[in-house]
């Protein structure tokens, strides 16, 4: 299956920066599940290249002059082979992603809640059905700082929270996963493009554990990046001097290769 992705950041600033940089993670890499057909990446910086430590392609963008506005644009075409994960993708152990995380790490509650569950695929789509009732999707509620106890506790979230609930849960029970960053295919109009899920160790090799569409198959999933959580993962994440409060706005559209853009 062929999507085209374009996906739109727009940072303003109350006053113009004065300098930033930024690492983008906005690069699909080539799988054995995804081949990238097409890619381009518009930035207005100055930009380097390198592989981060999971794997992940990184832009780094240099911004030295003033600026109130910064756009940048990823677009191009993916094609899904519909083959399973495999075991030979990471640089790591598997063993490296049971290490907590200040985003993912577990308090009593989701101690207490991820014991209901063992390490085996069935009992782990149990788990991600029950997360998913818990935890109602709800857009706007919380913010890329909030952890997975306090998303817990609050009750709503959206698909990053649910993440990493599950990787709080996962972790406890002695079960390696990751954090995955990317973009999906989806008719629901409730859920947005931009999308994050989790990947377990069973066995073997890795497995998908999608939340909020209640997935195990990734067959309509566009891959950036994988971490221990959203930070190591963000499709942007950078730092500033100047430009008093930032404004974000994002949009992104998947649509099958061919169609109308």
């Amino acid at each position: 299956m062929k999507l085209h992705i374009r996906h739109d950041t727009i940072y303003r600033y109350d006053t113009p920066t004065q300098n930033s940089l930024q690492y983008l993670r906005l690069t699909p890499r080539n799988t054995p599940q995804q081949k990238v057909l097409s890619w381009e990446l518009t930035t207005p910086g100055e930009t380097s290249h390198m592989t981060d430590g999971f794997g992940n392609q990184v832009t780094v963008m240099t911004m030295d002059k003033p600026v109130s506005e910064i756009t940048l644009t990823a677009e191009g075409v993916v094609d899904l082979t519909g083959k399973p994960l495999t075991r030979d993708d990471s640089p790591f152990p598997p063993q490296v992603f049971l290490r907590s995380t200040p985003l993912t790490e577990a308090d009593a509650d989701i101690r207490a809640f991820a014991c209901q569950f063992s390490a085996n695929k069935r009992s782990l789509v149990r788990m991600m059905n029950r997360i998913l009732e818990r935890i109602r999707f709800t857009p706007g509620v919380t913010s890329v700082t909030h952890t997975a106890a306090e998303a817990f506790t609050q009750g709503e979230g959206v698909c990053q929270d649910h993440t990493h609930i599950f990787i709080a849960c996962c972790r406890h029970i002695g079960i390696p996963v990751r954090y995955v960053s990317g973009y999906i295919h989806t008719f629901s109009e409730d859920h947005l493009v931009t999308h994050a899920w989790a990947e377990a160790w069973l066995g073997h090799n890795w497995h998908t554990f999608d939340v909020v569409n209640l997935l195990n198959v990734a067959e309509s999933h566009i891959k950036l990046a994988t971490g221990l959580d959203y930070r190591d993962a963000a499709p942007v994440r950078g730092v500033r001097s100047g430009g008093g409060t930032e404004h974000l706005q994002t949009r992104a559209w998947v649509t099958m290769a061919g169609e109308n853009q």
